[in-house]
């Protein structure tokens, strides 16, 4: 009987070794592109106590899934964080690092969920808030396109969308001279008549309320 045990044995030995061989690899590994991004976002959703669809949607409608997006004005990253807005939320080191898909999730999540607080959950003042900036009240024309495409979206999943859509109060493109609002490719800014300053910096960090000139945004190509 000694024989057929220890042939019985050798036979768990190696049905365990081939078992070691083929283990499953790491989720990392077998997740990749939006999948991968999207089971990070859930992770990131449950922690901060905001809903996943929203956070989803708003990676979808800033990056469209892509970690290598750059924004107009230095957006990064799947969540377009500025640099500005991170380093404010504590975040030390180079652009890059931000960029990585983990990193840019997490912070972005955060900032996204600190809105929805502030908005006491209404997904059009949460949008504004996460866009332009957690301090901002007023809605413009971009803004609000924004939230029409997040509740589209939201809609579109099944997540349940209350509030209303609010009117624009600035962002119009009236054209011709004055101190009106203008339209810089990307996030809206407002003109300031006089001197040099044409445009203020309304995304919140260091710059927020900076001058920026029209000389500056001729040759950063920012004007249409």
């Amino acid at each position: 009987m000694v024989r057929p045990a220890l042939i019985f044995m050798t036979g768990i030995a190696f049905a365990l070794g081939a078992g070691a061989a083929f283990a499953r690899p790491p989720l990392d590994e077998l997740d990749s592109g939006m999948s991968l991004y999207q089971r990070i976002g859930k992770a990131e959703a449950l922690r901060n106590r905001i809903p996943f669809a929203i956070v989803d949607t708003v990676m979808r409608v800033e990056s469209g899934y892509d970690p290598g997006a750059r924004g107009d004005v230095g957006e990064v990253g799947l969540m377009q964080i500025l640099p500005s807005t991170a380093d404010m939320m504590g975040f030390r080191g180079p652009l890059s690092a931000l960029a990585e898909p983990a990193t840019n999730i997490a912070y972005g999540t955060q900032y996204l969920a600190e809105a929805w607080r502030l908005a006491n959950q209404d997904i059009c003042t949460t949008v504004m808030k996460y866009r332009a900036g957690h301090g901002e009240t007023r809605f413009s024309v971009k803004s609000v396109d924004y939230c029409k495409r997040v509740r589209d979206y939201l809609v579109s999943v099944g997540f349940q969308v209350t509030g209303d859509i609010p009117n624009p109060t600035f962002g119009f493109n009236e054209g011709g001279g004055g101190g009106g609002p203008i339209r810089i490719k990307g996030r809206i800014r407002v003109r300031f008549g006089g001197g040099k300053c044409f445009t203020r910096v309304v995304q919140p960090g260091r710059n927020f309320g900076g001058c920026v000139s029209r000389a500056v945004l001729k040759e950063k190509g920012l004007l249409k």
